[in-house]
């Protein structure tokens, strides 16, 4: 079963991780902040987001899903937003899915393809 959590926002997002410990393995999914309808501001986002759905449902016991609302479509067009600029999150495109901890990631259009997000979950770290 995927243990899901939400976070919103860059300071939140880092003292989120910083107090979260898991033996298991933990994904975190940058998207853009969802508005009142429920849906990200991001096309891109949305698009994703039932390939990932699916893709979680094949995951492995107990991996934890970090999902991240980076905020608003201006903070994140700023190029000097943090999630773009600090050297863990790196983010160039959402949606980002990542594996936390390592450079697996998914990013963009790749997040729309099942097999690619399968692989992700089920990749053995080396």
């Amino acid at each position: 079963m995927v243990l899901r959590h939400h976070v919103e926002g860059y300071e939140n997002f880092f003292k989120f991780m910083k107090n979260f410990k898991s033996n298991e393995s933990i994904y975190v999914l940058y998207s853009g902040k969802k508005l009142p309808n429920g849906k990200s501001w991001c096309p891109d986002c949305v698009e994703a987001e039932p390939f990932i759905e699916d893709g979680f449902k094949t995951a492995p016991e107990s991996v934890h899903l970090v999902e991240v609302e980076v905020g608003d479509r201006p903070f994140w067009k700023d190029l000097n937003c943090p999630f773009r600029t600090n050297s863990v999150t790196k983010l160039r495109v959402l949606p980002t899915l990542a594996k936390w901890n390592t450079q697996k990631r998914l990013e963009g259009d790749q997040c729309q393809k099942i097999d690619l997000i399968e692989m992700l979950l089920t990749d053995e770290d080396d």
